[in-house]
C-alpha cells in the first residue's frame, strides 16, 4: 500500500506556506521565516533562491537593513495552483488513511476484541473515532503520554496519562499517531502485558 511517505506534506505545501506569509508580510526575515514554520534557515534560504529563480518572487532592498519579498504575477498563479494541489493532497490523505484504520480496526473486531483504547492524540486519531462508528468495537478510553497532555478530554472521555492504561482494561490499543509508533509500542510494554492485549498501529507496510 505504499509507505508513509504518503503522509508526510510534499515539498509544494511549504512553498505555498511561504508564498501566503510573503503576499501577507513582504517585509519579513529569513529568520522570521524559519521561527514561524519551524524549518532550519538554510532549507528557507534554499526555497526563496528556488522561487526567485521560478520567477515566482521578486527581491528588492529597503534600506541597509531591510529587504522585501514580493510575489510577482506568476508568484500569484503559482499560489492558486499550490492551494488546490494542497486540497487534493488533503483529501487523498483522508482517505488513504481512513482505509488502512479500518483495515486495523475490523482485524482486531475479528479476533474478538471488544474494550479497544486509543493511544496519541493527532489528526489520525480523530480519523479513527470516526472510522471505529459501526463496528462492534468499543472505545473505553484515550490516552497520551504525559508531557503531551495539554487537554483534559477528548470526545467526551477523560483524557488519561499512559500509566493509567491498565485500569481502563483494553483488550487492545490502538497507536493513532504515525509519529513515533515504534517509541510508543515500547512504552506500552512497561503498563501492560502485550502477550494479552493487542497492539497494532497505523502503518501502510
Amino acid at each position: 500500500m505504499g509507505n508513509l511517505d504518503l503522509f508526510r506534506p510534499p515539498q509544494e505545501i511549504r512553498e505555498l506556506s511561504l508564498l501566503q506569509e510573503l503576499e501577507k508580510n513582504p517585509i519579513v526575515s529569513q529568520r522570521e521565516l524559519s521561527n514561524k514554520f519551524g524549518i532550519a534557515l538554510g532549507v528557507t534560504n534554499a526555497c526563496l533562491k528556488r522561487m526567485v529563480r521560478r520567477g515566482w518572487i521578486r527581491i528588492s532592498s529597503l534600506n541597509h537593513h531591510k529587504i522585501g519579498y514580493f510575489l510577482t504575477p506568476k508568484g500569484f498563479t503559482e499560489k492558486a495552483k499550490l492551494t488546490l494541489h494542497l486540497i487534493s493532497w488533503t483529501v487523498q490523505h483522508y482517505s488513504t488513511l481512513k482505509d488502512i484504520i479500518g483495515e486495523r480496526l475490523l482485524e482486531m473486531q475479528n479476533k474478538g476484541v471488544e474494550r479497544i483504547v486509543f493511544y496519541g492524540v493527532s489528526d489520525e486519531m480523530e480519523i479513527a473515532y470516526v472510522t471505529l462508528q459501526g463496528l462492534n468495537l468499543k472505545l473505553v478510553g484515550i490516552v497520551e503520554d504525559e508531557e503531551k497532555m495539554n487537554r483534559k478530554e477528548v470526545f467526551g472521555f477523560e483524557l488519561k496519562g499512559l500509566n493509567q492504561i491498565e485500569i481502563l482494561k483494553p483488550d487492545a490499543v490502538l497507536i493513532t499517531s504515525l509519529i513515533g509508533q515504534d517509541e510508543k509500542k515500547e512504552k506500552l510494554g512497561k503498563f501492560l502485558d502485550l502477550q494479552r492485549v493487542q497492539i497494532a498501529n497505523i502503518s501502510t507496510s
